[in-house]
């Protein structure tokens, strides 16, 4: 239809590749649409109509690239089912050898456990005997059903919206991202067609297999494709898409959020999990204040109901708890109920916030009488169900369950767990069509927005999100990864892993990353304590404390770290990679990293650094690693590496230290 080198301008991996949109139907057939090019000022368009579906797709060109904007308008008397609209490109020439084709995004990780895969790796069948070329292994343990399929980007794990697609031999490339999820998402099938590759580019809807499209309805979508010449550098890859991503993320609340500099404790991991009370939490409430004067808000979180404790080997109970009343709440441990126990905790110095789960146990009472309210998920679980938000009566009874449980309650702040199912699933699980899952995610999250205060925060829990910023509306900060609970060091090492792909975009400016509570976690080590300190340290990602410190020494090496690590921070800066090739088989957590800024105000250090490096071994073997200024972005000589924790100078310009396994090493670099 177009040359996508014509639109592209200039590059290379483009050479003779062409573009075609087209519409599909609820019975994945195309709609008879007839379309023709023309320009309008530097616009090129391509426009068409047919049975009743009118498709204007323009492109506008930026520097390295171009903008896409499209509106699919029903000018018909009746409604229409459209399946998804697309953008075939045919004949990509990434300007290698084909067996060195591959993509990369960042859910990879997630996943496959690695960061990038050939295109023509078996996704759905990582033993076959055609994958044995590539010598790759593959991890995908925590994956759950469904969340892996041919089409690339259709997990529900909520990912950065973007694709990478390269060759391992050159550092240049193309990428294609999202500019807008008022209605659709974006998601991609690759295939090699001789040497050439065949890229699909799918707007799609989460949550129902077609919209209907009302009689005069038009449907807007966005996206950006360009090419990089820093494909072989993940902190890099996708800098071309955020720069044109970000105006676009109105109303991120990242720059505004407590969650920058505000700790929070959550009474979930470190061995508390459902064992909470009012009295353990209003002791523990006073003794945060007295120990960590930036922890200013206690997370009370799932316990509270009296379902969990007739339950307590059963699944979370979260949204249903508002309609079982005053019954709902476990007076056992919570005698003056949810607004006497805010009280208290505001006497106590600290905001209140809460956990609300977003699905419902099948022996509840709000699924015994209503099971049609509920989605059939059937195909994840067998003991949950997540609201069908598409039914108004549902929607209704969502916002009677936020005035009781939030204002009613007092809480300032929300942790909201198991809440994407309806709205980020990619399958068909909501039985009305009008509406895309984005379309009710954006309805529902204003709706809990509306109920805590603008200096408030909402946390997203389940499905863990990868990032994607477009969340950052609403969410102040996301769990990228497992629930570490009181130490376990290979979810640790896992987490940590997930945690680097999505730092690499670099959006903590839209959306804070959160790496899950840090407290006293009694089965890790003090190697691994530190290992995973100086992680949420350097990453900027130390948003949670957990554990009873009502019950611990002030005075303990651990507790000390903390005190002094929990101040000033500074949640969502950027943190790079140093000498880090995310494209080599095997790559991990990266093993240096650096932040152009104090992590935290340290105030036993003389004089503000210029940069922070980290040091990691997740190894089980010694490693020995070096680092210099420049490697850190700092040009010329005459500065100093100084050991965070113990004060020591060890080296001018650079450092090379030999870890033990599962070491790590905090620097400050200073101007000598």
């Amino acid at each position: 239809m177009t040359e996508l080198k014509y639109l592209l301008k200039a590059a290379e991996i483009t050479d003779n590749a062409v573009l075609i949109p087209a519409c599909i139907r609820e019975d994945g057939k195309e709609y008879n649409i007839g379309y023709e090019r023309s320009s309008v000022g530097d616009k090129t368009v391509l426009s068409g109509e047919g049975e009743g579906l009118k498709d204007i797709v323009s492109f506008s060109p930026v520097n390295e690239g171009f903008i896409c904007e499209r509106y699919v308008h029903n000018v018909s008397a009746k409604p229409l089912k459209l399946k998804e609209a697309a953008i075939y490109i045919r004949g990509l020439d990434l300007c290698g050898a084909r067996e060195a084709d591959y993509f990369y995004c960042n859910e990879n990780v997630r996943l496959y456990g690695v960061y990038t895969l050939p295109i023509d790796y078996d996704r759905l069948n990582p033993l076959s005997e055609s994958n044995a070329k590539f010598g790759i292994e593959t991890d995908s343990r925590y994956v759950d059903p469904g969340a892996i399929g041919e089409r690339i980007l259709i997990s529900p794990y909520q990912p950065f919206p973007a694709i990478h697609l390269g060759n391992y031999a050159r550092a240049e490339g193309l990428v294609h991202g999202s500019l807008s999820q008022e209605v659709f998402y974006h998601n991609y099938t690759l295939r090699h067609e001789g040497a050439k590759v065949n890229f699909n580019v799918y707007s799609s809807f989460k949550s129902v297999g077609y919209r209907l499209i009302a009689p005069g309805e038009r449907l807007r979508d966005m996206w950006y494709m360009g090419v990089t010449a820093n494909a072989d550098d993940i902190d890099r890859v996708f800098e071309n898409y955020t720069a044109r991503l970000k105006p676009f993320l109105k109303g991120a609340r990242a720059p505004q959020s407590p969650n920058k500099s505000e700790v929070v404790w959550g009474s979930w991991n470190d061995g508390v999990y459902r064992n909470v009370s009012e009295e353990l939490l209003i002791r523990e409430a006073k003794v945060l204040k007295k120990l960590f004067p930036s922890v200013r808000w206690l997370q009370l979180d799932d316990g509270y109901s009296a379902y969990c404790a007739e339950n307590v080997d059963l699944d979370a109970h979260g949204l249903g708890v508002a309609y079982e009343g005053e019954n709902g709440i476990d007076k056992k441990k919570f005698p003056s109920g949810l607004k006497g126990y805010t009280d208290k905790i505001k006497e106590a110095g600290l905001r209140p916030s809460i956990w609300i789960g977003g699905w419902v146990p099948h022996n509840a009472a709000l699924y015994k009488d209503h099971p049609e309210w509920f989605a059939d998920y059937k195909y994840r679980t067998d003991f949950a169900s997540p609201l069908d938000v598409s039914v108004k009566e549902v929607r209704e009874y969502m916002t009677f369950a936020l005035d009781r449980l939030l204002t009613d309650s007092g809480f300032e702040g929300i942790k909201h767990d198991f809440w994407s199912y309806a709205f980020e699933d990619s399958k068909d699980i909501l039985k009305n069509k009008d509406k895309s899952g984005y379309e009710y995610r954006d309805w529902w999250l204003s709706e809990i927005r509306q109920r805590i205060p603008q200096n408030g925060y909402m946390q997203s829990g389940c499905d863990l999100c990868m990032g994607n910023p477009f969340l950052g509306k609403y969410f102040d900060n996301y769990r990228f990864g497992l629930d570490i609970g009181s130490g376990n060091w290979e979810k640790v090492k896992t987490t940590l892993f997930w945690g680097c792909a999505c730092f690499s975009v670099h959006t903590g400016d839209a959306f804070i990353p959160n790496g899950d509570a840090i407290g006293l976690m009694r089965g890790l080590t003090d190697t691994d304590f530190m290992f995973l300190l100086n992680y949420l340290l350097i990453t900027h990602s130390l948003v949670e404390l957990s554990g009873l410190f009502s019950t611990e020494s002030e005075h303990t090496f651990r507790v000390k770290r903390l005190q002094r690590a929990l101040n000033g921070l500074n949640n969502g800066a950027d943190v790079y990679f140093a000498k880090f090739d995310y494209r080599k088989k095997g790559a991990g957590i990266p093993e240096i990293m650096y932040s152009l800024q104090p992590c935290f105000a340290d105030k036993e250090s003389k004089t503000t650094p210029l940069c922070t490096v980290a040091l990691f071994n997740a190894g089980e073997t010694f490693k020995e690693l070096s680092v210099s200024s420049e490697d850190c972005g700092l040009k010329g000589e005459g500065y100093v590496f100084t050991e965070v924790w113990q004060g020591k100078e060890e080296g001018e310009n650079a450092i090379c230290v030999n870890l033990s396994p599962h070491e790590s090493k905090l620097y400050y670099i200073i101007r000598k």
